[in-house]
């Protein structure tokens, strides 16, 4: 196929130069006569056109050619894979499996080792649990094998079956096409006449939208199905590294069927402040920590302890409307906003402090000593500095249990995610900051200055769909006619932050 997709580019560049030519030609005046100017009208109306729309499939065909062999050379190394064997023989796995297990189970009941003991049985017992575990274990090694074949056997299926469908559809048409243009009458004053000829191909091959479908290296359904919620998320730089770390531990071990509600539930007990941090507040000692990405963060503990001080001085009742509109101005400090009506899950209980010190050890460590307002680091603690007010407080210790806003964020939550800092580049004269944006509904990425109120000086879309390597970026960034104008050093910027991007969220 290489070779004839070779053979058929010289065709295409060859006919297209040739009526360029021939229309350059007539324009100009360089050809005259009835019989060229009768031509000229059917080459601009049909043959042009379709000239074009075949050359777009063909290079459609070599792009998913490529992405074909890359996509088979990932199943390719089992040799010959049927997948309704490969289920068939996973089922038959997992049913011995479950037969080892049953009898793994009877060996462990106590009243079966009790005997085993008194019989003398014992070292048989135990050399039969051993072997039992073995097999165990080979069992879910082969299982596992067949898992990681049915997955990039599925995944090889979903797509190549993208493959090759449009572009073929517009080789067919113009395959009629060729067959049909020969019965068409041209008069000597340009005119050409269709009557009994079928022409239903050419407004067919219009309509056909020819789509590259980029090549996708395989990844495991695990990093799929985190890179997924990643994107769904949007968090920022630190929260997206911190919430996929967390993502990973949850999963680890769990049924694919369970990691939709794992994901969910992990979600909804997220706190995540204005620009995309996920935080959170542990009591420790007399004071509180606070993380944000799961690092200790000094100024945020510094604004939450200084506040529950406050809070503690004026005396409220512990239940009380006021000390719940306090405790939500904490959080509204560290920029977690909650619903109208989210108060009340808000709740106080009274308690000793919980174990917290790993959240500020090491970090806390290296700061020992050092006092933020009225907070001291000592020693990986933090203690308040001030006394605490025991008035409707139960042993002088508050402890606050805040609910998850993720809903809230997740209606709210900004539909784009800006890649790394802006650059600094000059857009038509004018000195700009370009940013480098991607949004994942639209499945595009954007290089835009300026905004929707001062105009866009600069304003490209890149569909993701069309990436297929870092190499398509430098060709599009290159190729496209106002990235194309800026500096060599902004445009290595830009393709350096839509493939780190690309490698991030969307390579699978």
């Amino acid at each position: 196929m290489t070779n004839n997709l070779q053979v058929a580019n010289e065709v295409m560049d060859r006919l297209s130069s040739g009526c360029d030519h021939l229309i350059s030609s007539l324009d100009s005046g360089e050809l005259t006569g009835a019989a060229y100017t009768a031509g000229k009208g059917l080459f601009t109306d049909i043959i042009i056109p379709s000239i074009k729309k075949l050359q777009a499939a063909i290079d459609d065909i070599q792009l998913e050619l490529t992405s074909y062999k890359n996509v088979d050379a990932q199943v390719s190394g089992y040799g010959d894979l049927d997948l309704d064997q490969l289920k068939e023989l996973k089922k038959l796995r997992e049913e011995q499996l479950a037969i080892v297990e049953a009898q793994i189970q009877v060996r462990e009941n106590w009243l079966n080792q009790i005997t085993d003991l008194f019989s003398l049985n014992w070292g048989k017992a135990f050399s039969e649990k051993t072997i039992l575990y073995n097999t165990k274990s080979q069992i879910e090694s082969g299982i596992q094998d067949l898992d990681d074949k049915i997955e990039k056997l599925e995944f090889f299926v979903s797509q190549v079956s993208q493959y090759f469908n449009d572009s073929l559809e517009v080789l067919s048409l113009a395959i009629k096409g060729a067959t049909q243009l020969s019965k068409i009458i041209v008069d000597s004053d340009g005119n050409y006449y269709a009557d009994g000829v079928d022409m239903s191909w050419v407004q067919k091959m219009k309509d056909v939208k020819v789509e590259s479908h980029a090549k996708r290296d395989f990844q495991d359904s695990e990093t799929r199905a985190i890179n997924k919620a990643s994107r769904d998320m949007m968090l920022s730089n630190d929260g997206d590294a911190y919430y996929r770390a967390e993502l990973k531990k949850r999963l680890k071990g769990c049924d694919k069927s369970e990691w939709d509600k794992i994901i969910d539930d992990y979600n909804h007990t997220l706190k995540i402040d204005e620009t995309g941090n996920i935080i959170e507040i542990y009591p420790l000692e007399q004071g509180y920590v606070v993380s944000k990405n799961g690092e200790y963060d000094a100024d945020y503990t510094h604004l939450v302890n200084k506040k529950f001080d406050e809070l503690k001085a004026q005396k409220f009742e512990a239940n009380s409307a006021e000390f719940w509109s306090g405790v939500a101005q904490i959080f509204s400090g560290l920029g977690v906003y909650f619903a109208s009506g989210a108060l009340e899950v808000l709740s106080i209980m009274a308690g000793p402090p919980t174990a917290g010190t790993s959240i500020v050890a090491g970090t806390a460590a290296s700061v020992s000593g050092v006092q933020y307002g009225n907070v001291l680091i000592a020693s990986g603690a933090v203690t308040s500095l001030s006394a605490i007010t025991k008035t409707a407080l139960q042993n002088g210790e508050i402890q606050v249990n805040y609910s998850s806003n993720y809903d809230s964020w997740k209606a709210n939550k900004k539909t784009s995610i800006t890649h790394g800092k802006q650059i600094e580049a000059r857009v038509k004269g004018k000195n700009v900051k370009i940013r480098v944006d991607s949004e994942p509904q639209s499945g595009k990425f954007q290089v835009q200055s300026g905004s929707g109120k001062s105009g866009y000086p600069l304003n490209e879309h890149l569909r993701i769909d069309r990436i297929i390597g870092k190499d398509s970026i430098v060709d599009w960034v290159n190729s496209n006619e106002s990235l194309s104008k800026l500096s060599k050093g902004v445009r290595e910027q830009i393709i350096d932050r839509i493939w780190k991007a690309y490698q991030r969220y969307y390579a699978n």
